[in-house]
């Protein structure tokens, strides 16, 4: 019998294959079946179920699997339906096997429907065109990752972010079951992120900085943990994951065994050769406490705790809002002066709240927009309701009856805020202090049981080959059950078909669709990670183009276009999926987190640092004004911090970061400053130092430079103190540096001018009148109004009478000043023969005609690193130093050159 197209189900039973024959006999009524070992039975018609014409299934599209244990090599898929359902499936070696329908674990792909299909389709051809590429052999890896993406369960999170339709809103939800545990620390928007976490299949934990990111991921793991689940933690780069390895291994909890760092080949050799026998010792593990009773003083403690959070909260928005009062009551208070109002005149019956100040205050501006004065009836009710008992306070002009009411205001606020701060701290100082230590030892108590548990019977850990990662993963993940990779290597970290019970995603801002995509691939549920607020991941120019093009061949949801980074599509895409945003900040002064939070957030963060009135948290230099930038560098910037900012804040060199948005800047900053660290926004995001200078560049802020995601990122990087360079010329309003600079101008912190400049100033556009005039009354020795301008600054400075022996000479042949060229290459010797060598000024002793200091003007672009005239340079100044001549070269966009002539004066005398 056909096995593919036929079925035979007797008395229940599937007899298919032991089958040669059956056959209806009409006379008798029943089914004459013949065995393959010769027998012929006779069954009546209801003991019989003959099924034909089944439907077939790709393949590739099922993962089957029959008391766990999973099949491979299925060729072919025949479902036979009747009474029950029942399989009939062919494997590669041959073999056909039967089944029943509710015998079999069936798994479908999601790439069966259309839009998973067309969105994957998407996905590949986006990968064709990334730049992640075998070094040797060219090949595009993430193409080569594609390749294996041949199937996407259903219960995959990848085949939700292919058809979010599957994603019902509030269906994703589950049980924890348990109560969750917070081993590593927790305030109420972490407790909220984990939970959530815990109970939806996709969660996202938007986290600005300074929330506690690592710390909430920390706890998610424990709770995984707590479970017996699995989870890989990835980002698009190593420091994110390192930082949580580096937190579990810390003597503090001493976790760091149960995580493996895998991803790439390097990082699978790395821990293979690394691996340690021993376990940690689990003899003070191991609790003798109750656990039922343990978990319940957990839940208890979590219940106090959200009160306490709450009143934290509370607090610490107080006290912004307090802040924020001061600040603009000193404002009022000048203007109350400068308005000449007395507000003593005003007689009160009884104390009115802030509320009744601003009825007053709003009231009495209505009247002055109609343009009438107080009337009768506005003056009764004001007796009546506010008690101002004394008339003549209305002769004033309404206008200072307005300044009285928001004077009034101020003052009423101020003591309100400050009773309920006062009230909230009375009440912390009584809360037991203990109380999150003891949710913490607890959780952590309950974590180190659980793993005891599951390890300490064991006598020593098994060492594992790299063939084991591929070959055997389940009992690799059984001992490593976290395991740490890059985004794009999440599925080489073990076999290809592992699935992880979790996946969690950080720094997701920074990570492009088709490798988030991939990563999902590999989990059945997800927390993604990132803010939406800071950079996010970089599309090579080139790229743009050709990926807009692909995306528009498509007709899918904009949040796939690949501009966006995979937290941002994920939001666009499932637009209802679970999200918690870590509100609580802990890293900066609140001067300087403050600017992002109004600017960014909304005013959505709670700032839980301290203000102490440090007076040097912000400020900002301004350059003299000119075109200082060349090729995304300025020099003038550097000197400023060099010369202006470093001695006068004299910051430790360890807890302070240079930032720039260019690298050609920062490439100069490391050549001149040599102990502090300095990198581009992009490279910065994840640090953060006590200190922080930003060296802005432009002449003329553009609109990379000004980016809001860069911004955000530069300014929350400073702890304690941030020091903004920028250009003094005059620039847009409507730019997120300026309202940075007024930010701090109006906070009462330092806007200084530059004191740096430069005889070249007179260079630049903004100076044409300036330098006209000052040449005027110099002699003209050169076409470069550079070169006169550099004659000018030596004869003013060899004009004091200590240097009155000295003379200057310009354009002074190099073949007069080396006559004798014997210890010159042959190439040098025909440099200084040449008739056009020359030096652009000598200073020279009068008396003795011997030379004392040779001075060379460089214009930029001429002379930049990588022109032939640079070349030449080079080979002059070692000319110059083999003949022991000083030389000093002076770039056009530099500074300081009258203090640098002098000093060097100084020496050679």
């Amino acid at each position: 019998m056909n096995t593919k197209n036929n079925m035979l189900i007797i008395k229940g039973e599937i007899k298919t294959s032991e089958v040669i024959s059956c056959q209806y006999n009409q006379d008798t009524h029943k089914w004459n079946v013949k065995f393959k070992n010769g027998k012929l039975y006779a069954y009546t018609y209801s003991n019989v179920e003959w099924l034909k014409n089944p439907e077939s299934l790709n393949p590739n599209l099922y993962r089957l699997s029959r008391e766990r244990r999973p099949f491979f090599y299925v060729t072919a898929i025949y479902v036979f339906k009747g009474e029950c359902e029942y399989w009939h499936i062919c494997f590669g070696d041959g073999s056909e096997r039967d089944y029943r329908r509710d015998d079999l674990t069936i798994e479908k792909s999601v790439l069966s429907q259309k839009q998973a299909m067309n969105v994957l389709a998407y996905i590949k051809q986006i990968a064709q065109v990334s730049n992640l590429r075998n070094e040797e052999t060219g090949e595009n890896l993430l193409t080569k990752q594609y390749e294996k993406v041949g199937f996407v369960g259903e219960n995959i999170v990848l085949a939700k972010y292919l058809n979010p339709a599957l994603l019902q809103k509030g269906k994703d939800k589950k049980e924890c079951g348990f109560v969750p545990i917070f081993p590593f620390g927790c305030n109420n928007s972490q407790y909220k992120a984990v939970k959530n976490a815990m109970e939806s299949q996709i969660s996202i934990i938007q986290g600005p900085p300074g929330t506690g990111k690592t710390q909430t991921i920390l706890n998610i793991i424990a709770n995984i943990l707590m479970q017996d689940k699995t989870v890989q933690i990835v980002s698009n780069n190593n420091a994110a994951t390192e930082n949580v390895y580096e937190k579990l291994s810390s003597p503090r909890y001493n976790l760091g065994f149960i995580a493996a760092t895998l991803g790439k080949s390097d990082n699978r050799k790395s821990f293979v050769a690394n691996q340690n026998i021993n376990y940690p010792d689990f003899t003070a593990w191991k609790t003798e406490d109750d656990l039922t009773k343990l978990q319940q003083q957990i839940a208890e403690q979590s219940t106090q705790l959200k009160c306490v959070f709450d009143k934290k909260e509370k607090l610490a928005c107080l006290k912004q809002e307090l802040s924020g009062l001061i600040t603009e009551l000193e404002y009022f208070r000048q203007y109350i002066e400068e308005s000449d109002v007395n507000t003593e005149l005003i007689k009160l019956s009884r104390k009115l709240s802030s509320e009744d100040w601003m009825t007053l205050w709003q009231e009495s501006q209505l009247i002055s927009e109609k343009e009438k004065t107080t009337g009768f009836i506005f003056k009764i009710k004001a007796l009546i309701r506010y008690g101002i008992i004394n008339w003549n306070f209305y002769k004033q002009d309404i206008a200072k009856i307005i300044i009285t009411f928001q004077a009034m205001y101020y003052c009423a606020k101020q003591a309100e805020l400050s009773d309920e701060i006062a009230e909230i701290e009375s009440y912390l100082d009584n809360v037991d202090q203990k109380l999150l230590d003891n949710l913490c030892d607890g959780s952590m108590k309950l974590l180190k049981n659980k793993l005891t548990g599951r390890y300490g019977e064991n006598d020593h850990r098994r060492i594992f080959s790299e063939d084991d990662l591929k070959k055997e993963p389940y009992s690799f993940l059984q001992e490593y059950p976290v395991i740490l990779s890059t985004t794009f290597s999440s599925r080489n970290s073990l076999n290809a078909d592992v699935v992880y019970d979790y996946l969690i995603m950080d720094e997701a801002s920074q990570v492009d669709i088709a490798t988030g995509a991939l990563a999902l691939s590999c989990a059945r549920n997800v927390v993604i990670v990132g803010d939406t607020k800071q950079l996010p991941n970089v599309i090579p120019s080139e790229m743009k183009n050709t990926v807009d093009s692909i995306f528009d061949s498509f007709q899918i949801n904009e949040g796939y276009r690949y501009t966006n980074s995979f937290l941002q599509s994920v939001l666009d895409v499932m637009p209802d999926v679970t999200q918690t945003m870590l509100r609580e900040h802990y890293r900066c002064h609140p001067k300087i987190i403050n600017f992002c939070n109004q600017k960014f957030y909304r005013g959505e963060l709670i700032i839980m640092t301290t203000d102490r009135g440090e007076q040097d948290v912000l400020s900002v230099v301004k350059t003299v004004v000119g075109n200082h930038a060349r090729d995304h560098y300025s020099q003038r910037q550097i000197d400023v911090i060099k010369n202006e900012i470093l001695p006068k804040y004299a910051p430790d060199p360890q807890e302070t970061g240079i930032i720039s948005p260019y690298k050609n800047q920062v490439e100069a900053l490391r050549k001149e400053i040599t102990d502090i660290d300095a990198a581009t926004v992009h490279k910065f995001q994840g640090k953060e130092k006590d200190n922080i200078i930003i060296s802005t560049v432009d002449d003329e802020i553009s609109d990379f430079a000004d980016d809001p995601y860069l911004i955000n990122v530069a300014v929350s990087r400073a702890k304690k103190k941030l020091m903004l360079v920028v250009t003094g010329n005059e620039q847009q309003k409507e730019r997120n540096i300026t309202d940075l600079i007024d930010y701090i101008q109006y906070h009462n912190f330092e806007v200084t001018e530059s004191k740096t400049y430069s005889v070249f100033d007179y260079l630049y556009t903004q100076y044409t009148k300036e330098r006209i005039e000052y040449l005027k009354k110099h002699k003209k020795i050169s076409e470069f109004d550079s070169e006169n301008l550099m004659y000018s600054l030596i004869e003013e400075i060899i004009a004091d009478n200590k240097y009155s022996f000295l003379e200057v000479v310009c354009h002074f042949p190099l073949s007069t000043l080396i006559r004798d060229t014997q210890l010159l290459n042959e190439q040098e010797d025909r440099y200084v023969k040449n008739s056009s060598t020359h030096l652009d000024f000598l200073i020279y002793n009068r008396i003795s005609k011997k030379p004392v200091l040779a001075v060379e003007v460089d214009g930029y672009e001429y002379h930049k690193n990588g022109t032939k005239q640079n070349q030449r340079d080079l080979m002059k100044n070692h000319i110059m130093e083999v003949y022991g001549i000083p030389l000093l070269r002076f770039k056009t966009n530099g500074s300081g050159e009258r203090e640098k002539i002098t000093e060097m004066l100084e020496k050679q005398l």
